[in-house]
């Protein structure tokens, strides 16, 4: 290791401060310094040199308010934020990624620890696991040039049909795209999240199992959101494009429904899916089938 890297990881590491003051031998040994290389970092003021590495730390830290400002924000709330920061400069060193720069794989580290430290009961804050999963939701979203290709297809396929009856939608194959990504809830965690992100008195949620369907905007980096129920979230996960939609529901309603009963699903699940469509979650094409499902079944379940 050379020089330059045994004095970046000196402002980076902690233990390697402590290793550096409690064990100089051992951090020599350790980063391969000859006597004239630990003479120069010997000189460094520590105190000078702990500041350095506080605020260097401190500052990269600080970045995740860009990712995640409402988590930030209730972590700070609850007197929780220094705690999390320590935490997160001990267990993540600004290694290099071949994927993400440097912010972004330090937002995924984030999120990995703050999902820990709830899990292990070290954070014992209200709703603090819905907000940093409504934040994360958005921030895999945006931050892979990917899902923004799939938003822009899924625009311009639905864009060659903008206007479908109720029965086209009905015998429409519908297929979500991979920008979309349904995420459950405690609570309805969004006006929460809106308040903290920018600093506003939070409103007190009710818990209420909530269902969220994140998408990214088609051109550009923001990430739209719409609530679904379960019926819906059921319908999603089968809406591969294989299917139409009177095929998916002939296999998810109870087949003991009357006829009346029947019609008002079938209508409330058209007005959702073309609410989707609308923001381009899902894209339909009319006239597709199963290419599995014997002919006298197409007809039965229409």
């Amino acid at each position: 290791m050379t020089f330059q890297a045994a004095f970046a990881r000196l402002l980076t590491d902690p233990r390697e401060i402590a290793l550096f003051y409690g064990a100089p031998a051992g951090f020599a040994e350790k980063h391969a310094l000859d006597a004239g290389q630990m003479a120069a970092l010997q000189a460094l003021d520590e105190k000078r040199l702990r500041w350095a590495a506080d605020g260097l730390g401190l500052k990269r830290f600080l970045r995740m308010e860009s990712y995640y400002p409402a988590t930030l924000a209730l972590l700070r709330r609850h007197g929780a934020l220094a705690a999390v920061e320590r935490s997160f400069i001990l267990a993540y060193r600004p290694i290099k990624s071949e994927r993400w720069s440097r912010s972004l794989r330090d937002a995924l580290w984030f999120a990995e620890l703050v999902e820990r430290l709830v899990d292990e009961g070290a954070l014992e804050i209200a709703y603090l696991a819905d907000v940093l999963r409504c934040e994360h939701a958005e921030f895999l979203l945006w931050s892979d040039a990917a899902f923004g290709e799939s938003a822009n297809e899924f625009k311009t396929r639905n864009a060659s049909r903008p206007f479908l009856t109720r029965e086209e939608v009905l015998d429409a194959a519908v297929r979500v795209g991979p920008h979309v990504a349904l995420r459950a809830f405690s609570c309805d965690v969004l006006p929460l999240v809106q308040a903290l992100a920018r600093s506003a008195e939070p409103p007190a949620p009710r818990p209420a199992p909530t269902l969220i369907a994140f998408g990214r905007v088609p051109g550009d980096e923001r990430v739209q959101k719409a609530r679904v129920g379960r019926r819906m979230e059921t319908f999603l996960a089968r809406a591969d494009g294989r299917r139409t939609t009177r095929e998916i529901l002939a296999e998810i309603l109870d087949p003991r429904l009357g006829h009346a009963e029947r019609e008002a699903m079938e209508q409330g699940c058209c007005q959702v899916l073309l609410q989707l469509r609308g923001l381009h979650f899902v894209t339909s094409e009319a006239g597709a089938r199963r290419p599995d499902l014997p002919e006298a079944s197409r007809r039965s379940a229409a």
